[in-house]
C-alpha cells in the first residue's frame, strides 16, 4: 500500500524519518536529506524526454564522404620537410645528415660490379 501513496506523502514520511535519525543520533542533521527532498519531487519523465530528443536530433543528415573521410584521418600523414641536408665532403653533393651520400655508394657498387665481373671471367678463363 506504501507504494500506492501519493508523492506528498512520501515526502512527509522522509521529513519525519529525517528528524527521528537526528532526533536519536543527535549529532547527525539531515542536511543531506533536506536536500534531496527537493530534487525528489522534480519530475523524471520530463528530464528524460529532454535528453531523448537531444539523442534524436545527434544524426548526421547524409554520409560523409570519401574525401572529407580521408582528410580527417590523413591530416598528419603529410611528407615533412627534410631540414638536416649536408655536402657530402667527397663528392661535395648534397647528401641527409647521418645518411651515406648515394651517389658516392652508387660509384663503390659500380667499381665493386666490375672487380667481381672481372674476376669471375678470368677465373673461368684458367
Amino acid at each position: 500500500m506504501a507504494s500506492l501513496a501519493a508523492p506528498g506523502l512520501r515526502a512527509g514520511m522522509l521529513h519525519d524519518l529525517s528528524r527521528q535519525l537526528s532526533g536519536s543520533f543527535g549529532l547527525l542533521r539531515s542536511s543531506s536529506l533536506s536536500i534531496a527532498l527537493p530534487t525528489a519531487a522534480i519530475s523524471i519523465p520530463s528530464i528524460l524526454s529532454d535528453i531523448w530528443e537531444g539523442i534524436l536530433q545527434a544524426v548526421p543528415k547524409k554520409k560523409t564522404s570519401h574525401m572529407k573521410k580521408r582528410k580527417r584521418f590523413m591530416h598528419n600523414n603529410k611528407l615533412k620537410d627534410i631540414t638536416a641536408i649536408n655536402k657530402c665532403p667527397a663528392c661535395g653533393k648534397p647528401k641527409r645528415q647521418h645518411f651515406l651520400c648515394p651517389y658516392c655508394v652508387s660509384e663503390i657498387r659500380e667499381a665493386w660490379n666490375k672487380e667481381s665481373k672481372a674476376a669471375t671471367t678470368t677465373y673461368k678463363g684458367t
